[in-house]
C-alpha cells in the first residue's frame, strides 16, 4: 500500500455503509446463504419512506456521535417535510372534490340508487 495507497483498504464514511460493512463481516457473505442474507439487508441514511410517518424519539447518546454529513441530512429532511406538506394539502383538496362529486352524483341519480344498491358490493 505504500507505493499506491489508493489500492489499499476502503473505509466507508457514511454511517449506513459502516453498519453494512460491519454486518457483512459477521455473516458468511461468500456462501449462497450469506449472500442472500446480505442482499436482504437494507440500511438507510435518515428515516426511510415507510417509517417517516411514525412518531420519533430522541436518544441523547446518539446525538453525541459526530458525522460530517449531518447538515446534508438535515437539509434533505427539511425538503422532504416541505414536499410532504404540499402533497398533504393536495390530498385534502382532492378528498374535498371527491366528496363534492359523490354528493352531486347522489343528488343527480336519486331514485336510481335503489336499483343500483344490490349490484354494488
Amino acid at each position: 500500500m505504500n507505493t499506491k495507497p489508493s489500492h489499499g483498504a476502503i473505509h466507508f464514511r457514511a454511517p449506513s455503509k459502516i453498519l453494512w460493512r460491519t454486518i457483512r463481516g459477521m455473516i458468511p457473505h461468500k456462501t449462497k446463504r450469506g449472500a442472500a442474507a446480505l442482499a436482504r439487508l437494507k440500511v438507510f441514511e435518515g428515516v426511510p419512506a415507510p417509517c417517516n410517518r411514525k412518531k420519533r424519539m430522541v436518544i441523547p447518546d446518539a446525538l453525541k456521535v459526530g458525522w460530517n454529513h449531518y447538515e446534508t441530512i438535515k437539509e434533505l429532511e427539511k425538503k422532504r417535510k416541505e414536499k410532504a406538506a404540499v402533497v398533504y394539502e393536495r390530498k385534502k383538496q382532492l378528498n374535498k372534490l371527491r366528496a363534492k362529486a359523490e354528493k352531486a352524483a347522489e343528488e343527480k341519480l336519486g331514485s336510481q340508487l335503489e336499483i343500483l344498491a344490490p349490484v354494488t358490493y
